[in-house]
This record gives C-alpha cells, sequence and structure tokens, in this order.
C-alpha cells in the first residue's frame, strides 16, 4: 500500500513538474461576435403614455367601447400612428400607451366606433427620443370638432 501511495505522490510531482516547464501560450482574442440582431423599433424608439377626457363625447351602448389615439410624426417623414386607450366609462378618461419611433409628434384625433375628435384645444408637440418613457398630455376632447 506504501508502494502505491509513492507511485502515486511520485505521478503527481511529475505531472506538476512538466505543467510549471510548459510554455504559456498567449490566449488570442476571440473573433468578435456578431451581435444578435435587435428589432430596430427597440433600439429607437421611445414609450408613450398620454391621457384622454370625453366628458361630452358619447360612447354608445358597447360595453368596452374600443378607442384608438392617432398621433402625427411631423418631422421627416410624417406618418399616422395609431395607440389603442384603455377606457374608464366612470371617470369618463382614457390612458393610451405605445410605442413609437424617434421622433417629433403631434396629437391628432381620438376616434371611436360613435365618431372621431380632435383635442379642445391645440396642443403642443412632444418629442419622442431612442430608450425613454415620455408623458404626451392631456387632451380634451371635443364633440363640437368631432370629424
Amino acid at each position: 500500500m506504501a508502494a502505491l501511495r509513492t507511485t502515486f505522490a511520485l505521478a503527481g510531482a511529475v505531472l506538476a513538474s512538466a505543467c510549471a516547464q510548459a510554455p504559456i501560450q498567449p490566449i488570442a482574442p476571440a473573433a468578435e461576435a456578431e451581435p444578435s440582431p435587435v428589432l430596430p423599433l427597440v433600439m429607437s424608439s421611445g414609450l408613450v403614455i398620454g391621457t384622454l377626457s370625453y366628458q361630452y363625447v358619447e360612447l354608445g351602448a358597447a360595453e368596452s367601447p374600443r378607442w384608438i389615439v392617432h398621433v402625427e410624426r411631423v418631422d421627416d417623414p410624417a406618418q399616422d400612428y395609431a395607440l389603442p386607450v384603455e377606457v374608464d366609462r366612470a371617470s369618463r378618461r382614457g390612458v393610451f400607451t405605445g410605442a413609437l419611433p424617434a421622433g417629433v409628434y403631434a396629437f391628432r384625433e381620438a376616434a371611436s366606433a360613435t365618431g372621431r375628435y380632435a383635442p379642445d384645444a391645440s396642443q403642443a408637440l412632444f418629442e419622442v427620443q431612442a430608450g425613454e418613457v415620455r408623458d404626451a398630455g392631456h387632451y380634451a376632447l371635443n364633440p363640437k370638432r368631432g370629424m
């Protein structure tokens, strides 16, 4: 048994000595891996949150009215974007959210099954930057300005 221990000890010492004498090879830098593809909207958009109220707008008989807010990108290129609205029938208010590409926008209208409505007063433009959360403001809808 003692001979077996001596043999293992000697083998371990030889192995350790051999490893210590081996030349050290520098590790070559790994080739840069291609970045995983990212959705362009994720890297170049921001989250928009806004509210609207419709005190004098009739919702109709639907249990859950479907409202859509339309915002227009006013810088180059001009485009229209539609964002869904979560409606609270009791307070006659809604919250709209969605991702928009970076740019400058204007609130144009809110639409439901009963009509299309412009904001009561002219609102300022809002700018969306990539990766940010932007408050798009509050818009009161005017039934007299319905389209």
